[in-house]
């Protein structure tokens, strides 16, 4: 049977997950996430906090609207962001650039509003 979402999606965590932190399937997986890392691709982002197997909700990875993103460090408002370790978003080149950040943050574990490429 198949499914439409349009949004957000609810998957099993993988490992133990924090919000806002960007996400992909788990190897072999259509229902478990964990963390995306540096230049890795990803579905979308945590909408909040869960341990490993519990229930998530991911915010689909979408264009036309914004997404609450934790940045691995500084980042100059209006600057490009790529993949970080654990989710995160960074300054750091690292892959292809996965969006810009609408305002500036200044360390580590901020989170900041990202508009997706």
């Amino acid at each position: 049977m198949s499914q439409f979402n349009i949004g957000s999606k609810a998957f099993i965590a993988g490992e133990n997950l924090e919000a806002f932190r960007r996400v992909k399937l788990s190897a072999g997986s259509g229902t478990q996430v964990e963390y995306a890392d540096a230049g890795e691709a990803f579905i979308g982002f945590t909408a909040a906090k869960a341990l490993a197997g519990e229930m998530v909700s991911v915010d689909l990875k979408t264009s036309g609207r914004t997404f609450k993103v934790v940045a691995a460090g500084a980042i100059t408002a209006g600057g490009s962001f790529y993949g970080a370790v654990d989710g995160k978003v960074s300054a750091t080149v690292s892959g292809s650039i996965q969006g810009v950040v609408l305002e500036a943050s200044a360390s580590d574990g901020e989170i900041v509003e990202g508009l997706l490429s």
